[in-house]
Protein backbone atom coordinates (compact mmCIF):
# COMPACT_ATOMS: atom_id res chain seq x y z
CA UNK A 1 0.00 0.00 0.00
CA UNK A 2 1.44 3.40 -0.89
CA UNK A 3 1.24 6.58 1.12
CA UNK A 4 -1.66 7.93 -0.89
CA UNK A 5 -3.71 4.85 -0.01
CA UNK A 6 -3.02 5.29 3.71
CA UNK A 7 -4.21 8.89 3.92
CA UNK A 8 -7.45 9.41 5.82
CA UNK A 9 -10.16 10.39 3.36
CA UNK A 10 -13.66 11.64 4.10
CA UNK A 11 -16.00 8.83 4.95
CA UNK A 12 -13.05 6.42 5.17
CA UNK A 13 -12.13 4.08 8.03
CA UNK A 14 -8.87 2.03 8.21
CA UNK A 15 -9.31 -1.61 9.13
CA UNK A 16 -6.63 -4.30 9.52
CA UNK A 17 -6.33 -7.51 7.47
CA UNK A 18 -3.48 -9.70 8.80
CA UNK A 19 -0.40 -7.45 8.84
CA UNK A 20 -1.72 -4.74 6.50
CA UNK A 21 -3.99 -1.75 6.81
CA UNK A 22 -6.38 -0.90 3.98
CA UNK A 23 -8.99 1.80 3.45
CA UNK A 24 -12.57 0.71 3.75
CA UNK A 25 -15.06 3.18 2.23
CA UNK A 26 -18.09 3.93 4.24
CA UNK A 27 -20.98 5.10 2.19
CA UNK A 28 -23.10 6.09 5.16
CA UNK A 29 -24.00 9.38 3.61
CA UNK A 30 -25.04 7.80 0.33
CA UNK A 31 -26.77 4.88 2.05
CA UNK A 32 -28.85 7.16 4.28
CA UNK A 33 -29.79 9.76 1.69
CA UNK A 34 -29.86 7.61 -1.42
CA UNK A 35 -31.08 4.23 -0.19
CA UNK A 36 -33.93 4.41 -2.69
CA UNK A 37 -31.50 4.31 -5.59
CA UNK A 38 -31.33 1.00 -7.37
CA UNK A 39 -27.87 -0.46 -7.91
CA UNK A 40 -26.21 1.26 -4.89
CA UNK A 41 -26.00 -2.07 -3.04
CA UNK A 42 -24.28 -3.69 -6.03
CA UNK A 43 -21.78 -0.83 -6.24
CA UNK A 44 -20.89 -1.35 -2.56
CA UNK A 45 -20.30 -5.05 -3.14
CA UNK A 46 -17.94 -4.34 -6.08
CA UNK A 47 -15.88 -1.84 -4.02
CA UNK A 48 -15.60 -4.23 -1.06
CA UNK A 49 -14.43 -7.07 -3.36
CA UNK A 50 -11.71 -4.85 -4.88
CA UNK A 51 -10.46 -3.84 -1.39
CA UNK A 52 -10.33 -7.45 -0.16
CA UNK A 53 -8.34 -8.59 -3.23
CA UNK A 54 -5.78 -5.77 -2.71
CA UNK A 55 -5.34 -6.69 0.95
CA UNK A 56 -4.92 -10.37 0.06
CA UNK A 57 -2.09 -9.56 -2.36
CA UNK A 58 -0.27 -7.51 0.28
CA UNK A 59 -0.67 -10.29 2.85
CA UNK A 60 0.74 -12.87 0.40
CA UNK A 61 3.80 -10.65 -0.19
CA UNK A 62 4.44 -10.40 3.54
CA UNK A 63 4.10 -14.16 3.89
CA UNK A 64 6.71 -14.66 1.14
CA UNK A 65 9.16 -12.36 2.95
CA UNK A 66 8.59 -14.28 6.18
CA UNK A 67 9.29 -17.59 4.42
CA UNK A 68 12.53 -16.19 2.93
CA UNK A 69 13.67 -14.95 6.32
CA UNK A 70 12.82 -18.28 7.96
CA UNK A 71 14.76 -20.20 5.28
CA UNK A 72 17.87 -18.02 5.60
CA UNK A 73 17.66 -18.07 9.41
CA UNK A 74 17.43 -21.87 9.47
CA UNK A 75 20.38 -22.32 7.07
CA UNK A 76 22.46 -19.81 9.02
CA UNK A 77 21.84 -21.53 12.37
CA UNK A 78 22.66 -24.97 10.98
CA UNK A 79 25.74 -23.65 9.17
CA UNK A 80 27.02 -21.88 12.29
CA UNK A 81 26.56 -25.04 14.39
CA UNK A 82 28.41 -27.19 11.83
CA UNK A 83 31.23 -24.65 11.47
CA UNK A 84 31.65 -24.50 15.25
CA UNK A 85 31.95 -28.29 15.19
CA UNK A 86 34.75 -27.95 12.57
CA UNK A 87 32.58 -29.34 9.77
CA UNK A 88 33.33 -26.57 7.26
CA UNK A 89 32.36 -28.55 4.14
CA UNK A 90 28.96 -29.49 5.56
CA UNK A 91 28.43 -25.92 6.77
CA UNK A 92 29.06 -24.38 3.36
CA UNK A 93 26.77 -26.96 1.71
CA UNK A 94 23.93 -25.92 4.06
CA UNK A 95 24.57 -22.20 3.59
CA UNK A 96 24.59 -22.43 -0.21
CA UNK A 97 20.98 -23.67 -0.07
CA UNK A 98 19.93 -20.13 0.87
CA UNK A 99 22.40 -18.34 -1.46
CA UNK A 100 19.67 -17.30 -3.92
CA UNK A 101 17.33 -16.03 -1.21
CA UNK A 102 19.67 -14.19 1.14
CA UNK A 103 19.78 -11.01 -0.98
CA UNK A 104 15.96 -10.84 -0.92
CA UNK A 105 15.85 -11.32 2.85
CA UNK A 106 14.42 -8.16 4.52
CA UNK A 107 16.38 -8.80 7.75
CA UNK A 108 19.61 -6.84 7.18
CA UNK A 109 21.20 -8.09 10.41
CA UNK A 110 20.65 -11.68 9.27
CA UNK A 111 22.17 -10.89 5.85
CA UNK A 112 25.24 -9.44 7.52
CA UNK A 113 25.64 -12.48 9.79
CA UNK A 114 25.16 -14.87 6.84
CA UNK A 115 27.83 -13.24 4.66
CA UNK A 116 30.16 -12.95 7.66
CA UNK A 117 29.92 -16.70 8.28
CA UNK A 118 30.54 -17.44 4.59
CA UNK A 119 33.65 -15.24 4.74
CA UNK A 120 34.95 -17.16 7.79
CA UNK A 121 34.51 -20.49 6.01
CA UNK A 122 36.17 -19.28 2.79
CA UNK A 123 39.08 -17.92 4.84
CA UNK A 124 39.55 -21.30 6.52
CA UNK A 125 39.48 -23.03 3.10
CA UNK A 126 42.00 -20.45 1.69
CA UNK A 127 39.46 -19.31 -0.93
CA UNK A 128 40.38 -15.65 -0.62
CA UNK A 129 38.57 -14.38 -3.73
CA UNK A 130 35.28 -15.85 -2.52
CA UNK A 131 36.05 -14.53 0.96
CA UNK A 132 36.46 -11.04 -0.48
CA UNK A 133 33.08 -11.24 -2.24
CA UNK A 134 31.33 -12.32 0.95
CA UNK A 135 33.04 -9.58 2.95
CA UNK A 136 31.91 -6.93 0.46
CA UNK A 137 28.31 -8.13 0.79
CA UNK A 138 28.67 -8.10 4.57
CA UNK A 139 30.02 -4.53 4.35
CA UNK A 140 26.97 -3.44 2.31
CA UNK A 141 24.64 -4.93 4.94
CA UNK A 142 26.58 -3.24 7.75
CA UNK A 143 26.33 0.13 5.92
CA UNK A 144 22.56 -0.29 5.59
CA UNK A 145 22.36 -0.99 9.32
CA UNK A 146 24.69 1.90 10.15
CA UNK A 147 26.76 -0.41 12.35
CA UNK A 148 30.13 1.36 12.54
CA UNK A 149 31.74 -1.43 14.58
CA UNK A 150 30.90 -4.08 11.96
CA UNK A 151 31.91 -1.73 9.15
CA UNK A 152 35.34 -1.19 10.73
CA UNK A 153 35.80 -4.90 11.43
CA UNK A 154 34.79 -5.83 7.86
CA UNK A 155 37.11 -3.23 6.33
CA UNK A 156 39.96 -4.73 8.38
CA UNK A 157 39.12 -8.26 7.19
CA UNK A 158 38.94 -6.99 3.59
CA UNK A 159 42.34 -5.38 4.00
CA UNK A 160 43.87 -8.65 5.19
CA UNK A 161 42.18 -10.57 2.35
CA UNK A 162 43.45 -8.13 -0.30
CA UNK A 163 46.93 -8.25 1.26
CA UNK A 164 46.85 -12.04 0.95
CA UNK A 165 45.92 -11.72 -2.75
CA UNK A 166 48.70 -9.13 -3.38
CA UNK A 167 46.16 -6.35 -3.93
CA UNK A 168 48.24 -3.90 -1.93
CA UNK A 169 46.50 -0.67 -3.00
CA UNK A 170 43.06 -2.00 -2.08
CA UNK A 171 44.46 -3.38 1.18
CA UNK A 172 45.76 0.08 2.13
CA UNK A 173 42.40 1.66 1.38
CA UNK A 174 40.41 -0.82 3.47
CA UNK A 175 42.82 -0.69 6.42
CA UNK A 176 42.73 3.12 6.47
CA UNK A 177 38.92 3.06 6.41
CA UNK A 178 38.90 0.52 9.25
CA UNK A 179 41.16 2.82 11.27
CA UNK A 180 38.94 5.85 10.60
CA UNK A 181 35.68 4.04 11.45
CA UNK A 182 37.02 2.44 14.64
CA UNK A 183 35.72 3.84 17.93
CA UNK A 184 38.13 6.18 19.76
CA UNK A 185 38.18 3.87 22.79
CA UNK A 186 39.16 0.78 20.74
CA UNK A 187 42.87 1.55 20.90
CA UNK A 188 43.94 -2.07 20.42
CA UNK A 189 41.91 -2.41 17.20
CA UNK A 190 43.23 0.88 15.81
CA UNK A 191 46.77 -0.21 16.64
CA UNK A 192 46.21 -3.52 14.82
CA UNK A 193 45.02 -1.59 11.75
CA UNK A 194 48.23 0.42 11.76
CA UNK A 195 50.36 -2.69 12.29
CA UNK A 196 48.69 -4.45 9.37
CA UNK A 197 49.10 -1.32 7.28
CA UNK A 198 52.80 -1.44 8.12
CA UNK A 199 52.90 -4.98 6.76
CA UNK A 200 51.42 -3.75 3.47
CA UNK A 201 53.95 -0.89 3.29
CA UNK A 202 56.68 -3.43 3.93
CA UNK A 203 55.60 -5.38 0.85
CA UNK A 204 55.52 -2.23 -1.29
CA UNK A 205 58.94 -1.15 0.11
CA UNK A 206 57.61 2.16 1.49
CA UNK A 207 60.01 2.13 4.42
CA UNK A 208 59.19 5.60 5.75
CA UNK A 209 55.50 4.73 5.74
CA UNK A 210 56.26 1.48 7.60
CA UNK A 211 58.07 3.43 10.31
CA UNK A 212 55.21 5.93 10.60
CA UNK A 213 52.63 3.14 10.80
CA UNK A 214 54.57 1.38 13.59
CA UNK A 215 54.98 4.61 15.54
CA UNK A 216 51.29 5.38 15.20
CA UNK A 217 50.34 1.83 16.30
CA UNK A 218 52.59 2.12 19.36
CA UNK A 219 51.15 5.54 20.16
CA UNK A 220 47.59 4.23 19.93
CA UNK A 221 48.24 1.18 22.11
CA UNK A 222 51.71 0.80 23.67
CA UNK A 223 51.11 -2.89 24.44
CA UNK A 224 51.32 -3.73 20.74
CA UNK A 225 55.10 -3.19 20.91
CA UNK A 226 55.27 -6.60 22.65
CA UNK A 227 53.51 -8.34 19.75
CA UNK A 228 55.70 -10.68 17.70
CA UNK A 229 54.30 -9.41 14.39
CA UNK A 230 55.36 -5.92 15.47
CA UNK A 231 58.85 -7.25 16.20
CA UNK A 232 59.17 -8.92 12.79
CA UNK A 233 57.86 -5.86 10.95
CA UNK A 234 60.28 -3.58 12.78
CA UNK A 235 63.30 -5.82 12.17
CA UNK A 236 62.54 -6.32 8.47
CA UNK A 237 62.03 -2.57 8.07
CA UNK A 238 65.43 -1.82 9.64
CA UNK A 239 67.08 -4.48 7.48
CA UNK A 240 65.55 -3.11 4.29
CA UNK A 241 66.66 0.41 5.26
CA UNK A 242 70.27 -0.89 5.69
CA UNK A 243 70.13 -0.08 9.41
CA UNK A 244 71.92 -3.37 10.09
CA UNK A 245 73.33 -2.48 13.49
CA UNK A 246 69.94 -1.47 14.85
CA UNK A 247 68.37 -4.56 13.25
CA UNK A 248 70.95 -6.81 14.96
CA UNK A 249 70.30 -5.13 18.32
CA UNK A 250 66.55 -5.64 17.96
CA UNK A 251 67.05 -9.27 16.93
CA UNK A 252 69.22 -9.95 19.99
CA UNK A 253 66.59 -8.30 22.19
CA UNK A 254 63.62 -10.16 20.71
CA UNK A 255 65.37 -13.54 20.68
CA UNK A 256 65.15 -13.48 24.47
CA UNK A 257 61.36 -13.09 24.63
CA UNK A 258 59.64 -14.34 21.45
CA UNK A 259 58.36 -17.82 20.74
CA UNK A 260 60.37 -20.45 18.88
CA UNK A 261 58.66 -19.90 15.53
CA UNK A 262 59.33 -16.16 15.61
CA UNK A 263 62.91 -16.86 16.70
CA UNK A 264 63.36 -18.99 13.57
CA UNK A 265 62.41 -16.01 11.38
CA UNK A 266 64.66 -13.68 13.38
CA UNK A 267 67.63 -16.04 13.07
CA UNK A 268 67.09 -16.34 9.33
CA UNK A 269 67.08 -12.58 8.97
CA UNK A 270 70.19 -12.25 11.17
CA UNK A 271 71.96 -14.81 8.99
CA UNK A 272 71.02 -12.85 5.84
CA UNK A 273 72.29 -9.60 7.40
CA UNK A 274 75.61 -11.18 8.35
CA UNK A 275 75.96 -12.76 4.90
CA UNK A 276 75.40 -9.38 3.22
CA UNK A 277 77.99 -7.87 5.59
CA UNK A 278 80.50 -10.65 4.76
CA UNK A 279 80.51 -11.69 8.44
CA UNK A 280 80.90 -15.35 7.58
CA UNK A 281 81.69 -16.60 11.08
CA UNK A 282 78.68 -14.86 12.60
CA UNK A 283 76.46 -16.07 9.76
CA UNK A 284 77.67 -19.63 10.38
CA UNK A 285 76.91 -19.26 14.07
CA UNK A 286 73.39 -18.05 13.20
CA UNK A 287 72.94 -21.01 10.86
CA UNK A 288 73.98 -23.46 13.59
CA UNK A 289 71.51 -21.87 16.03
CA UNK A 290 68.80 -22.00 13.37
CA UNK A 291 69.45 -25.68 12.64
CA UNK A 292 69.41 -26.53 16.35
CA UNK A 293 66.15 -24.64 16.89
CA UNK A 294 64.55 -26.14 13.79
CA UNK A 295 65.56 -29.66 14.80
CA UNK A 296 64.14 -29.06 18.27
CA UNK A 297 60.84 -27.89 16.82
CA UNK A 298 60.78 -30.85 14.45
CA UNK A 299 61.33 -33.28 17.32
CA UNK A 300 58.60 -31.65 19.37
CA UNK A 301 56.12 -31.76 16.51
CA UNK A 302 57.07 -35.33 15.66
CA UNK A 303 56.61 -36.36 19.29
CA UNK A 304 53.25 -34.63 19.49
CA UNK A 305 52.11 -36.14 16.20
CA UNK A 306 53.20 -39.63 17.25
CA UNK A 307 51.40 -39.27 20.57
CA UNK A 308 48.27 -38.12 18.75
CA UNK A 309 48.45 -41.10 16.39
CA UNK A 310 48.77 -43.51 19.31
CA UNK A 311 45.87 -41.80 21.03
CA UNK A 312 43.70 -42.14 17.91
CA UNK A 313 44.65 -45.81 17.62
CA UNK A 314 43.77 -46.36 21.27
CA UNK A 315 40.42 -44.62 20.82
CA UNK A 316 39.68 -46.73 17.76
CA UNK A 317 40.52 -49.92 19.66
CA UNK A 318 38.21 -48.83 22.47
CA UNK A 319 35.41 -48.18 19.98
CA UNK A 320 35.93 -51.59 18.36
CA UNK A 321 35.92 -53.25 21.78
CA UNK A 322 32.68 -51.44 22.66
CA UNK A 323 31.15 -52.56 19.35
CA UNK A 324 32.17 -56.17 20.03
CA UNK A 325 30.70 -55.92 23.52
CA UNK A 326 27.44 -54.66 22.07
CA UNK A 327 27.43 -57.53 19.59
CA UNK A 328 27.94 -60.04 22.42
CA UNK A 329 25.11 -58.48 24.36
CA UNK A 330 22.88 -58.67 21.28
CA UNK A 331 23.78 -62.34 20.84
CA UNK A 332 23.03 -63.00 24.52
CA UNK A 333 19.66 -61.29 24.15
CA UNK A 334 18.99 -63.38 21.05
CA UNK A 335 19.77 -66.58 22.95
CA UNK A 336 17.59 -65.44 25.81
CA UNK A 337 14.71 -64.71 23.47
CA UNK A 338 15.17 -68.14 21.88
CA UNK A 339 15.12 -69.83 25.28
CA UNK A 340 11.96 -67.96 26.20
CA UNK A 341 10.40 -69.02 22.93
CA UNK A 342 11.32 -72.67 23.58
CA UNK A 343 10.00 -72.44 27.13
CA UNK A 344 6.79 -71.02 25.80
CA UNK A 345 6.63 -73.85 23.30
CA UNK A 346 7.11 -76.50 26.05
CA UNK A 347 4.40 -74.95 28.21
CA UNK A 348 2.08 -74.65 25.22
CA UNK A 349 2.33 -78.38 24.40
CA UNK A 350 0.04 -79.11 27.35
CA UNK A 351 -2.77 -77.13 25.81
CA UNK A 352 -5.11 -77.72 22.96
CA UNK A 353 -3.57 -78.33 19.52
CA UNK A 354 -5.00 -75.13 18.11
CA UNK A 355 -3.44 -73.07 20.90
CA UNK A 356 -0.09 -74.85 20.38
CA UNK A 357 -0.11 -74.13 16.66
CA UNK A 358 -1.05 -70.50 17.23
CA UNK A 359 1.69 -69.94 19.79
CA UNK A 360 4.21 -71.65 17.55
CA UNK A 361 3.35 -69.29 14.73
CA UNK A 362 3.66 -66.24 17.00
CA UNK A 363 7.00 -67.41 18.40
CA UNK A 364 8.40 -68.09 14.92
CA UNK A 365 7.32 -64.65 13.73
CA UNK A 366 8.89 -62.96 16.73
CA UNK A 367 12.12 -64.87 16.20
CA UNK A 368 12.19 -63.83 12.54
CA UNK A 369 11.61 -60.16 13.40
CA UNK A 370 14.28 -60.28 16.08
CA UNK A 371 16.74 -61.89 13.66
CA UNK A 372 16.06 -59.19 11.07
CA UNK A 373 16.51 -56.50 13.70
CA UNK A 374 19.80 -57.97 14.86
CA UNK A 375 21.02 -58.33 11.28
CA UNK A 376 20.11 -54.70 10.57
CA UNK A 377 21.85 -53.57 13.76
CA UNK A 378 24.97 -55.54 12.84
CA UNK A 379 24.98 -53.99 9.37
CA UNK A 380 24.60 -50.50 10.86
CA UNK A 381 27.46 -51.19 13.28
CA UNK A 382 29.63 -52.37 10.40
CA UNK A 383 28.86 -49.17 8.44
CA UNK A 384 29.75 -47.00 11.45
CA UNK A 385 33.01 -48.89 12.01
CA UNK A 386 33.96 -48.49 8.34
CA UNK A 387 33.27 -44.76 8.48
CA UNK A 388 35.32 -44.45 11.66
CA UNK A 389 38.17 -46.40 10.06
CA UNK A 390 38.14 -44.07 7.05
CA UNK A 391 38.17 -40.99 9.30
CA UNK A 392 40.99 -42.47 11.40
CA UNK A 393 43.02 -43.24 8.26
CA UNK A 394 42.51 -39.66 7.00
CA UNK A 395 43.65 -38.17 10.31
CA UNK A 396 46.49 -40.68 10.53
CA UNK A 397 48.02 -39.59 7.23
CA UNK A 398 47.41 -35.93 8.03
CA UNK A 399 49.56 -36.40 11.15
CA UNK A 400 52.16 -38.34 9.16
CA UNK A 401 52.46 -35.48 6.69
CA UNK A 402 52.60 -32.95 9.55
CA UNK A 403 55.79 -34.70 10.75
CA UNK A 404 57.50 -33.89 7.44
CA UNK A 405 56.38 -30.25 7.17
CA UNK A 406 59.18 -28.73 9.34
CA UNK A 407 61.79 -30.71 7.40
CA UNK A 408 60.40 -29.76 3.98
CA UNK A 409 60.11 -26.08 4.90
CA UNK A 410 63.57 -25.87 6.50
CA UNK A 411 65.43 -24.62 3.44
CA UNK A 412 64.62 -23.55 -0.10
CA UNK A 413 66.69 -22.79 -3.16
CA UNK A 414 66.93 -19.38 -4.80
CA UNK A 415 64.23 -20.46 -7.27
CA UNK A 416 61.85 -21.28 -4.43
CA UNK A 417 62.14 -25.08 -4.62
CA UNK A 418 62.57 -27.21 -1.50
CA UNK A 419 66.27 -27.92 -0.89
CA UNK A 420 66.84 -31.16 1.00
CA UNK A 421 70.35 -32.11 2.02
CA UNK A 422 71.56 -35.54 3.03
CA UNK A 423 70.73 -34.91 6.68
CA UNK A 424 67.16 -33.90 5.81
CA UNK A 425 66.69 -37.04 3.71
CA UNK A 426 67.95 -39.13 6.62
CA UNK A 427 65.47 -37.39 8.92
CA UNK A 428 62.64 -38.13 6.47
CA UNK A 429 63.65 -41.79 6.30
CA UNK A 430 64.01 -41.99 10.10
CA UNK A 431 60.60 -40.42 10.64
CA UNK A 432 59.12 -42.84 8.12
CA UNK A 433 60.69 -45.70 10.09
CA UNK A 434 59.31 -44.16 13.30
CA UNK A 435 55.68 -44.20 12.20
CA UNK A 436 55.94 -47.10 9.71
CA UNK A 437 58.32 -49.56 11.43
CA UNK A 438 60.86 -51.33 9.17
CA UNK A 439 59.34 -49.74 6.06
CA UNK A 440 62.63 -49.10 4.23
CA UNK A 441 64.14 -52.39 5.45
CA UNK A 442 61.23 -54.43 4.09
CA UNK A 443 61.29 -52.51 0.81
CA UNK A 444 65.04 -53.09 0.32
CA UNK A 445 64.72 -56.77 1.27
CA UNK A 446 61.93 -57.48 -1.24
CA UNK A 447 63.32 -55.22 -3.98
CA UNK A 448 67.17 -55.26 -3.87
CA UNK A 449 67.37 -53.37 -7.17
CA UNK A 450 65.98 -50.17 -5.65
CA UNK A 451 68.44 -47.31 -5.24
CA UNK A 452 68.58 -44.94 -2.27
CA UNK A 453 66.80 -42.32 -4.35
CA UNK A 454 64.01 -44.83 -5.11
CA UNK A 455 63.69 -45.64 -1.39
CA UNK A 456 63.42 -41.94 -0.55
CA UNK A 457 60.78 -41.40 -3.21
CA UNK A 458 58.80 -44.33 -1.79
CA UNK A 459 59.10 -42.81 1.71
CA UNK A 460 57.50 -39.57 0.47
CA UNK A 461 54.69 -41.51 -1.25
CA UNK A 462 54.10 -43.72 1.82
CA UNK A 463 53.87 -40.63 4.05
CA UNK A 464 51.17 -39.31 1.67
CA UNK A 465 53.09 -36.16 0.74
CA UNK A 466 50.97 -34.31 -1.91
CA UNK A 467 52.13 -34.38 -5.53
CA UNK A 468 52.77 -30.58 -5.70
CA UNK A 469 55.14 -30.83 -2.70
CA UNK A 470 57.00 -33.82 -4.25
CA UNK A 471 57.23 -31.86 -7.51
CA UNK A 472 58.71 -28.92 -5.58
CA UNK A 473 61.29 -31.21 -3.94
CA UNK A 474 62.50 -32.66 -7.24
CA UNK A 475 62.00 -29.36 -9.16
CA UNK A 476 59.68 -31.01 -11.69
CA UNK A 477 56.11 -30.47 -12.86
CA UNK A 478 53.22 -32.00 -10.91
CA UNK A 479 52.30 -34.16 -13.93
CA UNK A 480 55.82 -35.61 -13.91
CA UNK A 481 55.24 -36.94 -10.38
CA UNK A 482 52.42 -39.16 -11.67
CA UNK A 483 54.69 -40.43 -14.46
CA UNK A 484 57.42 -41.18 -11.94
CA UNK A 485 54.93 -43.11 -9.78
CA UNK A 486 53.97 -45.24 -12.80
CA UNK A 487 57.61 -46.03 -13.46
CA UNK A 488 58.16 -46.92 -9.82
CA UNK A 489 55.17 -49.31 -9.97
CA UNK A 490 56.71 -51.12 -12.94
CA UNK A 491 60.04 -51.26 -11.15
CA UNK A 492 58.43 -52.76 -8.05
CA UNK A 493 55.98 -55.14 -9.67
CA UNK A 494 54.60 -55.06 -13.22
CA UNK A 495 51.45 -56.90 -12.13
CA UNK A 496 50.06 -53.98 -10.08
CA UNK A 497 48.82 -51.82 -12.96
CA UNK A 498 45.31 -51.61 -11.48
CA UNK A 499 46.62 -50.59 -8.04
CA UNK A 500 47.94 -47.18 -6.97
CA UNK A 501 51.49 -46.91 -5.67
CA UNK A 502 50.17 -45.69 -2.31
CA UNK A 503 47.99 -48.78 -1.87
CA UNK A 504 50.84 -51.08 -2.91
CA UNK A 505 53.18 -49.50 -0.35
CA UNK A 506 50.53 -49.95 2.38
CA UNK A 507 51.54 -53.58 2.82
CA UNK A 508 55.01 -52.40 3.86
CA UNK A 509 53.42 -50.11 6.48
CA UNK A 510 51.97 -52.98 8.53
Amino acid sequence: MNQRDNRKLPYTKHIQFGNSYCPFLFFEYFCIHNHQRRGMKYFQIIVLTFVLISCGKHTIGSSSDNETTATVQSCYKQGRALFDEEEADSAIAILLVAADEVDQCPDRQLRMNYHGLMAEIYEQKNLFELQERSLRKKLDAAKNLGNLFQMADTHFALGVSCYTQDKQSEAKQHLRQAYELAAPDSADFRACCMLMLGQVFLQTEEHDSVQQALEKAKKEWPEIAHDELYHLTEVYMLSNMNERQQAEEKIREYLQTDTDYTRVELLRLAMEIHERSNQTIQALHDAQQLITLTDSLSEQEASQSTAKIHQLKHEEKMKLAAAEQQALKAAARSRLYLMLALLTFVVATATVAIIIFRRRTIAARQAEIEALRLAEAAQNNETVVMAQNEELQRRYYEHLYAILLPILNAKRTSSGHIDLNEKSWRLIEENTELVLPNFAHKLRRNHPSLTDEDIRFCCLVAMRVPNPVIANIYAIASSSVAVRKQRMKKKLDESIENMTLENYLNKYSI
